[in-house]
């Protein structure tokens, strides 16, 4: 879908993508908060936030300090120290999401949080498990492989990244549930085409239909992106990564579980911290994060970037994300080059796809990383999903860079 520019900032003048969530409350910026700083080059700047963020470097350091005190002193009081900080990082990030610590599990990634959902629900033959076409492989394949152990079946449903309304696409969610469905399960944006969905509108529209349902929403591509309260937004569960959006330590993600929900779901791994026998599980949501040993370190600096949020506030960094987002789609508009994702401001997010056959998008990453120095990705097309350490420096060179690449995109 392609509009001219000059409509296209007629639309973004009545609704940015900042300013069009639904009815999700943005809190306040912080007055005087500035983008942390990163250690990247200006020949290697990242805008592949979809699939991986720069650390900021007060996190690395947090990170390497963290492994050093350990490395130098393996005593139970230091450890005992620096795996306390995993309970403050917990703390903030509840605060952060409008919920509770007890209700919020630190697991590895979005992939491993969305198969506890999976593998934790318990379902039966006959039971329907109700997929969003554009779920990733964690929240997708994942429910087809639990169908085939457990005789469920699996239905999807499409979403036109054309879509008009938000009424239009909350009533194709609304369609596809039936009074077998059990779960409901979504991604909240795309990482294939970027389309963010109506995700407070769908969950309240699916509850006056059916409020038996489990909804589970993958947060991958808004963690860390998008202001998202957990308060308004009732859905059962909820993932994301910090390596993302949330530009925080690898290897380390989130799980919400609505408390009404915390019993009902079974844990995919038992280990330390649980007690001696199945009933004395960890407290609430944590019995999820109960992994054994993991990188305490890299735990540990999960508190220091969720700092880094609250100073720059959730609204602050939607807000930075989507003002470069939003001059990367009208530069690209304004160049006449063919879209994959929606530019419908009700829909739009930081993830900006291109419309390239799969070889040539491959091609166009090389070409334009090369020409312009920002990195970039063959996902759904050619895509490109800027952050707040983006500028508008950075825009401009992709803009141009793909405008002398254009015999590589898909003719309009």
């Amino acid at each position: 879908m392609t509009i001219a520019r000059r409509d296209f900032l007629k639309v973004v003048g009545g609704a940015s993508f900042a300013g069009s969530l639904g009815g999700i409350a943005l809190p306040a910026a912080a007055a005087g908060a500035s983008v942390p700083n990163f250690g990247f080059s200006d020949d290697s700047v990242p805008m592949n936030a979809a699939n991986i963020c720069p650390i900021p470097l007060s996190v690395s350091e947090a990170e390497a300090k963290y492994a050093r005190e350990l490395d130098l002193n393996l005593s139970p009081a230091t450890r005992s120290r620096i795996e306390a900080l995993k309970e403050d990082a917990r703390t903030r990030i509840a605060r952060l999401l409008g919920t509770t610590a007890d209700e919020l599990a630190i697991v590895r990634n979005t992939s491993e949080a969305n198969n506890v959902i999976v593998q934790g629900m318990p379902l039966e033959a006959g039971d329907e498990i109700v997929l969003w076409d554009q779920n990733h492989p964690s929240n997708s394949v994942a429910w087809d492989v639990r169908a085939a152990r457990s005789g469920c079946s699996v239905r999807r449903f499409s979403v036109p990244t054309g879509s008009g309304s938000v009424d239009e696409v909350v009533g194709l969610f609304l369609a596809s549930v039936t009074d077998r469905t059990r779960v409901l399960s979504f991604t909240h944006i795309s990482n294939i085409t970027g389309f963010r969905t109506p995700v407070a509108e769908i969950c309240t529209a699916i509850r006056q239909k059916k409020n038996d349902i489990h909804i589970h929403v993958d947060g991958a591509q808004s963690w860390g992106a998008v202001a998202f309260d957990l308060g308004k937004v009732d859905c059962d569960s909820f993932s994301g990564s910090a390596h993302k959006w949330f530009m925080g330590p690898r290897e380390v993600g989130l799980l919400f579980v609505r408390e009404r929900n915390i019993g009902r779901i079974w844990p995919i791994v038992v280990s330390v911290p649980w007690g001696a026998d199945a009933n004395a599980a960890p407290k609430g949501a944590r019995k999820f994060d109960a992994l054994g040993q993991r990188d305490d370190a890299a735990i540990a600096s999960l508190g220091v970037a969720a700092a880094l949020h609250e100073n720059l506030t959730p609204a602050g960094v939607q807000k930075q994300s989507a003002e470069i987002a939003d001059r990367l789609r009208e530069g690209l508009l304004d160049a006449g080059l063919p879209f994959v994702s929606s530019v419908n401001p009700q829909f739009t997010s930081s993830v900006i796809i291109l419309k390239a056959a799969r070889e040539n998008a491959i091609q166009l990453v090389t070409e334009i990383l090369k020409a312009s120095g920002v990195i970039t990705a063959a996902v759904g097309g050619f895509r490109m999903s800027p952050h707040v350490y983006n500028t508008a420096d950075h825009v401009d060179r992709i803009v141009a860079a793909a405008g002398k690449s254009r015999a590589l995109f898909e003719t309009l």
